[in-house]
């Protein structure tokens, strides 16, 4: 459906020789939706990341991307009809990684996800559960 919307962003991003921080910010407010069973966007969502290089071998950070909850109404279609207010609650998925250079060309890497063990809807009707874990190998060309 169509709607308006007024919203706020604010990027930043500062590397050093040893540090990055980088991250944005959103503001949104949503109005005039024309269908009332709908979800409207999170009012505030953002991302920031933090990451340490000790003389470009090791690699150690943090990341959290996270939003506010949605509201919204949902059709009770076994109960005739009636529209309810309902709500997809907030998260925070907080991630720490890590990465060690063998060379210039070769590289080893593990992440650990969701370390809240939040239930991460970016998506309505599909939420991540649960901690997770994924390790990796780069191979820079």
């Amino acid at each position: 459906t169509g709607y308006q919307k007024f919203y706020a962003a604010a990027d930043w991003w500062l590397k050093t020789e040893s540090v990055r921080f980088d991250g944005n910010l959103t503001y949104t407010l949503p109005w005039a939706m024309k269908d009332v069973s709908l979800f409207r966007p999170s009012p505030f969502t953002g991302d920031v990341s933090v990451e340490y290089n000790w003389s470009r071998r090791i690699y150690v950070g943090a990341d959290c991307e996270f939003a506010l909850a949605r509201k919204g109404k949902v059709v009770d279609l076994l109960n005739s009809g009636s529209v309810l207010d309902a709500r997809v609650p907030g998260y925070a998925d907080l991630g720490v990684y890590a990465e060690i250079a063998a060379n210039s060309f070769l590289s080893f890497w593990l992440r650990g996800g969701n370390l809240l063990n939040m239930t991460v809807q970016r998506n309505l009707l599909y939420a991540e559960k649960g901690v997770s874990f994924t390790a990796g190998i780069c191979l820079n060309l």
